[in-house]
């Protein structure tokens, strides 16, 4: 369970570090900088509540269900983020 707790952390460490690339690295039209910036934010305030709380815990090897649902949690509550940002702008 710890491995694959780990794993998930790696691969939401890797979503959040591209997201950030792409919302705060690039330089974006205008009229959606502050809708960038409102992702890219809402993305890493994320990924520090669930990823980094359980890549700690899965490190310290404790609380090893929590750890791997707050290391699922992440690409879960991201996907549901994304569903109602298509939605909104539809």
């Amino acid at each position: 369970m710890r491995t694959l707790t780990l794993i998930a952390c790696g691969f939401d460490a890797i979503v959040a570090l591209a997201v950030a690339i792409e919302t705060f690295g690039r330089i974006a039209e205008p009229a959606t900088r502050s809708l960038d910036l409102a992702a890219g934010y809402a993305v890493l305030i994320l990924f520090l509540l669930t990823a980094a709380p359980a890549f700690w815990l899965s490190w310290r090897r404790r609380a090893p269900k929590l750890s791997l649902s707050l290391s699922l949690a992440f690409p879960g509550v991201f996907a549901l983020l994304f569903i109602a940002a298509v939605i909104a702008f539809a």
